[in-house]
């Protein structure tokens, strides 16, 4: 019997739903991974939490992690395994299903001009439901 090893497994669905949470509560940027606030004056609440508006990739780091994530030094193999694993399913379903009118890899579909916060999390979550189906097929 032989396995596909590139098929994401594990928590992928909850990931992508929790990032979908993170953004919503804090907020999207289309750049980087969070918006820094570089221009602040250091006392808004980002800096005062550690918790940024966040990019698709950085939300998705704040959902496995359970905090921003600027670095991923020092991290164990299994959270390397479900950051890796939630990213590829989602880069890979905004490739091959798409969402809000594009097909594209995640950097390209996230900075389009015109995408809205409500785009990402949609996709997110749509997303994580494709993942739960996808898993359930599998299994049966």
């Amino acid at each position: 019997m032989s396995t596909v090893a590139a098929l994401p497994t594990g928590n992928v669905h909850a990931v992508l739903d929790r990032a979908a949470l993170y953004l919503g509560r804090y907020g999207w940027t289309p750049a980087g991974l969070y918006d820094a606030h570089d221009a602040c004056p250091a006392n808004c609440g980002c800096h005062r939490t550690g918790i940024y508006p966040a990019s698709i990739l950085g939300a998705i780091r704040a959902a496995v992690f359970g905090r921003p994530r600027w670095y991923l030094t020092g991290i164990t193999d299994a959270d390397q395994r479900s950051y890796s694993a939630a990213v590829e399913w989602f880069n890979t379903y905004l490739i091959a299903v798409g969402h809000a009118g594009l097909h594209a890899p995640v950097f390209d579909w996230e900075t389009l001009p015109g995408r809205r916060p409500a785009d990402v999390i949609e996709a997110l979550c749509t997303a994580a439901i494709a993942y739960r189906r996808h898993t359930i097929r599998r299994a049966a």
